[in-house]
């Protein structure tokens, strides 16, 4: 068969309302809840839906509904209800056809795009829903907890196409279905995937998700397990994702069929696995033959990397029918040159950000008082937040940053802001709430003593030792913006993020233990850290340069955040070939990790062979000062202070028994931090001239950013041989962060952005400069995280956007208010052309 284009999507259940808060749904594998679950509303009428989507899809394609024809996918066994709804819509549309399986409805499909005359809406609809069941976050029947599904009403739709027609349509392709196989009933499930693959053209290897019914039927949950994982084989482990439309929009008939579907080229398109997010483990029969399979079960979305050689992301839909009928259908990703696959993902959150504008307290509590009449005049939040920001785009002083959820949210933060703002004015301080609201009466970024708006804004990069699994894995989703300036960095853009690593793939789902030891083994390899570390921090970087429009004034890293520093600020013109001198670094590998073998020569201790691990070395976290550190390591020569993190508080590291002596001679506690790596000590200078040469390459032309290095704390030229020794002393000498950070303050250093996980550097700035302070006047300054453990990655940057906001910040926030997954025709005139991968 020749190739079906995609040039359309859309969807709609329960409270998700648009394409988009669906797909937030499909992203997250979060259930209905609330008023989605079983409200009366939430019944359809089926005409109306089906010219209602219809709609939404030809609109964008410049078509009308009367030009296109209708395959419905809608099994509900009433012959009365199908008759009229199949007579009605013709009367619409140029021809109007329903079936009661996917399968049956592609081949119609397939029938009629080749025509090439018109486009095809492929609709899948039910209008039942089961309100005896309580809606939860549900698994999926492959799995052992499994009790049960709920049923939806709800619509799932795609408008598709000849490869030709689309091409004079100059229609955006969402993705492309490459090729399916349909059985009959008791069809054999690993007989028709291997049909499916062999038309599409495509191995069993080059599919990388697989979206599954798992209906709740034993023999059938049996039937498609054993069947995939016969016809994928085993040649790969943990190579194939599992999805399932089912686990978020119960066992809903067609419409379910078809959401399977659309999730496919949702993820495709967006470029993610989705997650299966109450996932557990495989049903004890299944277990063995699951965990000897390619599959895995992902219970988080994941970021899906481009293919390092450049081949296009391919996906399959496992497609079982109540009726037995199966279909196998084989999908992949449409590549295009400089496209920006944008998405409405932030926009369609339920957390959104009110900004409040204004010079004084006055102004800014009468557009309080606007906002909270907007609330109970039934106006939507996200509307009320769109009409805020709006207006807040003006060269207003002081702003005011409300985040809430709901109506109610803002009905709270709102009363709570018109008595925090009164006293942050009365005592020129700040007004918070748990939630992340936020408000400064005197903003970092505003005008300095001088009445001079300054540059203050300086990028902090912090060590590799905070690299956690899980690090920044909604990033990518969150800001799509970042995606291909991110993958073009290296040719395995995947690699250098440690994808495997940072994202672990299992069948049965991650113990809290489990991932303890994960992040322990993860640490535990310093040439892995430091990539990954390098990577993230462009990620971080990308975000601000890229979608918000902020570039930093000032730089600095902590540590081994120099290194991310020239990195994602774009000094080397080919960043990504570190990440193959990493992986093969000797002194990253065995000399200062590893098995540490410049500390065995410098302390004369016996090697090791390859891979054995010995505990030579560590490093603690303790209260003191330098100085009483110099006091009690007179006679201990292989014990070191390796970094000054506050005044009272450093890193102690060396050989364990002799720091735990000094330990006890301060008289302090310790905190072990797992980091075997002997950096930052006198014997990591054996090393100087190996480090230079691995961060020797050549630069780009100069940045205005000034980067300082605790090298010397002085901003470092723009030059190659400067910037490796400046790095490679760095990594020997200690470093004192204290000085670094009253560096950049003294130089204009306002706003201190901590551009890397953990929020261990923004902590430490607010007391070095607090202990500044007290003993003379300095100019106010803001510290602000963008990552932390255990919160999602929306919630911490929506935080952070309202800090920076709060204090002056200028912010493209645009992305946060609008934006759809859906591409109009009229936006494709501004892609850029698309690499062929249709079948003429």
């Amino acid at each position: 068969m020749t190739d079906i284009a995609v040039i359309g999507i859309d969807a709609k259940f329960g409270a998700h309302d648009t394409i988009d808060q669906v797909e937030r749904a499909f992203y997250q594998g979060t259930s209905l809840t609330g008023s989605a679950a079983g409200s009366p509303e939430d019944s359809l009428d089926l005409v109306t839906s089906c010219l209602d989507t219809a709609q939404r899809l030809t609109s964008s394609n410049q078509l009308q509904v009367s030009d296109i024809a209708m395959v419905v996918v809608f099994d509900s066994g009433n012959e009365l209800a199908i008759t009229k709804l199949t007579q009605q819509l013709s009367t619409q549309c140029l021809s109007c056809d329903v079936y009661a399986d996917l399968g049956a409805a592609m081949t119609r499909v397939t029938e009629l795009t080749a025509l090439d005359t018109n486009a095809v809406a492929l609709i899948g609809l039910n209008d039942t829903l089961n309100t005896d069941k309580k809606i939860a976050a549900q698994t999926i029947s492959f799995d052992q907890d499994f009790n049960g599904y709920g049923t939806f009403a709800g619509i799932a739709s795609l408008l598709l196409a000849s490869a030709s027609f689309a091409k004079r349509q100059q229609a955006y392709l969402y993705s492309v279905i490459k090729g399916f196989a349909r059985g009959a009933l008791d069809a054999d499930v690993a007989k028709v995937s291997i049909d499916a693959l062999a038309i599409s053209g495509v191995n069993a290897s080059d599919v990388e998700l697989v979206e599954v019914s798992a209906l709740k039927d034993q023999q059938m949950i049996l039937s498609e397990s054993l069947g995939l994982i016969s016809s994928y084989g085993a040649s790969e482990s943990l190579h194939q994702a599992i999805s399932c439309a089912r686990s978020i929009v119960g066992d809903s008939g067609g419409f379910t069929q078809v959401a399977g579907l659309l999730k496919t080229v949702l993820s495709l398109h967006q470029r993610y696995i989705p997650a299966l997010a109450a996932w557990q483990q495989p049903n004890e029969q299944a277990l063995t033959a699951w965990t000897e399979s390619s599959f895995y079960f992902p219970v988080n979305a994941r970021p899906w990397f481009p293919n390092a050689n450049g081949a296009p992301h391919t996906a399959a839909v496992s497609c079982l029918s109540s009726n037995n009928s199966y279909t196998h259908i084989i999908v992949q990703e449409n590549i295009l040159v400089d496209d920006l696959r944008v998405n409405g993902y932030f926009a369609a959150s339920d957390l959104t950000l009110v900004v409040v504008a204004g010079d004084n307290e006055s102004d800014l509590q009468q557009q309080l008082a606007i906002i909270q009449g907007s609330s109970s005049n039934s106006l939507s939040l996200k509307k009320i937040a769109q009409t805020a920001y709006a207006n807040a785009k003006n060269s207003s002083r002081y702003h005011i940053s409300l985040i809430a959820e709901s109506l109610s949210d803002l009905e709270k933060e709102l009363s709570l802001a018109q008595a925090g703002i009164s006293k942050a004015f009365k005592d020129n301080s700040e007004w918070k709430t748990p939630k992340g609201s936020y408000f400064s009466a005197n903003p970092a970024a505003g005008d300095n003593l001088s009445g001079e708006k300054s540059d203050s804004v300086a990028f902090v990069y912090p060590g590799i030792g905070a690299t956690y699994v899980g690090l920044g894995r909604d990033l990518f989703h969150l800001f799509p913006q970042i995606y291909q300036p991110v993958a073009g960095l290296a040719d395995d853009i995947g690699s250098s993020l440690k994808d495997r690593l940072l994202n672990p793939r299992s069948i049965v789902r991650h113990s809290f233990k489990d991932l303890k030891q994960l992040d322990l083994e993860l640490r535990g390899n310093l040439a892995n850290i430091a990539e990954a570390g390098v990577g993230f921090a462009c990620v971080f970087t990308k975000v601000f340069e890229e979608v918000f429009d902020v570039k930093a004034d000032f730089a600095t890293g902590y540590s081994m955040g120099e290194v991310s520093m020239y990195a994602a600020l774009g000094c080397w013109q080919q960043p990504g070939l570190m990440s193959a001198r990493l992986a093969t670094s000797n002194t990253f590998n065995h000399q200062l990790c590893g098995e540490l073998r410049t500390l065995r020569d410098h302390w004369q201790l016996p090697d090791v062979a390859d891979g054995v691990f010995e505990q030579i070395w560590e490093t603690y976290t303790i209260k003191a000062t330098i100085e009483q550190v110099k006091l009690a390591t007179v006679n201990e020569p292989r014990v070191y202070c390796t970094i000054v993190n506050t005044p009272d508080n450093l890193l102690l590291a060396g050989y364990p028994e002799d720091c735990l002596r000094v330990v006890k001679q301060l008289g302090v506690r310790a905190m072990a931090l797992n980091m075997a790596n002997a950096i930052h000590s006198a014997p990591a200078y054996a090393e100087y001239d190996h480090m230079v040469a691995l961060y020797t390459m050549d630069v780009t032309p100069r940045i205005k950013t000034k980067m300082y290095s605790s090298s010397c704390y002085l901003p470092i030229p723009q030059m190659s041989k400067a910037i490796a020794h400046s790095i490679a002393k760095c990594l020997c000498d200690v470093v004192d962060f204290p000085r670094l950070i009253t560096t950049l303050h003294d130089k204009g250093a306002r706003v201190f952005v901590e551009m890397g996980p953990g929020r261990s550097l923004c902590a430490w700035i607010d007391k070095i400069l607090a202990a500044q302070a007290k003993d003379h006047p300095i100019e106010n300054h803001v510290s602000v995280p963008v990552n932390a453990k255990g919160t999602s990655d929306e919630l911490t940057y929506l935080r952070a956007i309202a800090k920076l906001i709060s204090h002056g910040l200028d912010l493209n926030l645009d992305s946060l208010f609008y934006g759809s997954i859906v591409i109009n025709i009229d936006d494709v005139a501004t892609k850029s052309k698309s690499t062929n991968i249709l079948k003429n």
